[in-house]
């Protein structure tokens, strides 16, 4: 016998068997060749589930369905990833939950922890790079004035001699950075909710609109000062009127559905193209916050109207409102009303009233008057005049007073 000499060594201990078994709906082959086995059933239109020991994949060349009639679990190890290249559409007559994140994050809390850690850096970039008295808007921390307010008697600290922070923001961060990087490990990577759209995303919330009203307007709700009445003897009567006021209803927070909620615990981004924002509501809006809140435009238009007539602006704050203008501050009413518990100030190099002036009480006057008419003052019950014609007077203590 001629002996053969085998190249392949291990090629003696290599399986090739293979089993097939064909019918006419299909095949089912068996493949048990060492290394490579797979399993492979076919159907007639081509439509097959293929096994071996790196995959399991299934091809349907035309509907592929499924239906579990009690729970399904899927579990992913690693990545998972679903495509569709026409539409897409999950409906669940409950509930729909999507959560991200490493559960630790929920169950150990480790947020809180990097928030507690992070704090001290947080306090120090709150304060102030002078060293003038302050107290931060949410923690309600406490920075310790170094230096003299402004010197115009104000105590203002605009304009004060202060000296400069002696916190070291970097020195902090330094020392917290291992325990931030510990716990930033043990959240692990991912977590983030990713929505991108080629074209539009629609969120709705149930389905009929609630309309049902979320307050009463009361057309004669608030009595403020009106119009003055003045009488031929140029006495006065301060006459009262009623302004509209509204009064805020519940009648929306039983309804089971229409509710969006979004929640972000660091920061809300909301981007805008040219074609704007609309936010269109049959209730009340809240836009509030516990830091500055910014609104700018090429124009901007505050109003308050019903249809009915019974709209309001009403601007109301603990300390100081600033109103300022490059050009001019236009006020229109038919009547306006201004009330200063303590004293109201007009600086400016000219001012022109046009019509007549009615002062209730004493007129000081550290300047000259000048009279183009008449100037004619009641003494007693009786009018005297005081000037005729042109004439400039200035009395004693720069008071207006009768000629002798």
């Amino acid at each position: 016998m001629k002996q053969i000499t085998i190249n392949n060594p291990i090629e003696k201990d290599i399986n090739r068997n293979e089993l097939v078994l064909n019918q006419n709906a299909g095949s089912l082959i068996f493949t048990n060749t060492t290394g490579n086995q797979r399993v492979q059933l076919s159907g007639k239109d081509g439509g097959n589930i293929y096994i071996n020991n790196k995959v399991v994949s299934t091809f349907a060349p035309s509907n592929c369905q499924s239906l579990t009639k009690g729970d399904k679990f899927d579990t992913t190890e690693s990545s998972s990833y679903e495509r569709s290249y026409q539409d897409m559409e999950k409906r669940a007559s409950g509930d729909i939950n999507i959560i991200t994140g490493n559960v630790k994050q929920f169950t150990d809390e480790l947020n809180k922890q990097w928030l507690d850690t992070f704090l001290p850096v947080a306090v120090a970039k709150t304060a102030p790079e002078m060293q003038y008295p302050a107290i931060s808007n949410n923690t309600n921390a406490i920075f310790e004035g170094n230096g003299s307010p402004n010197s115009d008697g104000s105590g203002a600290a605009s304009g004060g001699n202060w000296k400069k922070s002696d916190l070291d923001v970097q020195k902090l961060i330094e020392e917290v950075t291992p325990e931030l990087t510990e716990i930033e490990a043990q959240m692990g990577k991912g977590g983030n909710i990713k929505l991108v759209s080629a074209k539009q995303i629609t969120l709705i919330a149930g389905t009929t609109p609630v309309n049902y009203d979320s307050g009463i307007i009361i057309k004669k709700g608030r009595p403020v000062d009106g119009e003055y009445t003045i009488n031929s003897d140029k006495t006065h009567v301060l006459n009262k009127i009623a302004v509209p006021a509204f009064e805020e209803k519940d009648t929306s927070s039983a309804i089971p559905f229409g509710d969006v909620h979004v929640k972000a615990n660091g920061k809300l981004m909301l981007e805008g193209g040219s074609g704007g924002v609309d936010l269109n509501t049959t209730g009340n809006a809240k836009l509030t916050t516990s830091g500055k809140l910014l609104l700018g435009g090429a124009e901007v238009n505050i109003g308050g109207g019903t249809t009915n007539n019974a709209g309001t602006v009403r601007i109301n704050v603990d300390y100081d409102v600033f109103i300022g203008a490059d050009d001019i501050i236009t006020t229109s009413a038919p009547i306006i009303k201004t009330n200063a518990t303590s004293q109201y100030s007009i600086k400016s190099p000219q001012t022109v009233i046009e019509g007549d002036l009615h002062i209730a009480g004493d007129l000081h006057v550290t300047g000259e008057i000048t009279a183009g008419r008449d100037i004619t003052a009641g003494f007693g019950g009786r009018s005297v005049s005081l000037l005729k014609h042109t004439h400039t007077s200035k009395g004693k203590d720069n008071k207006t007073t009768p000629p002798d």
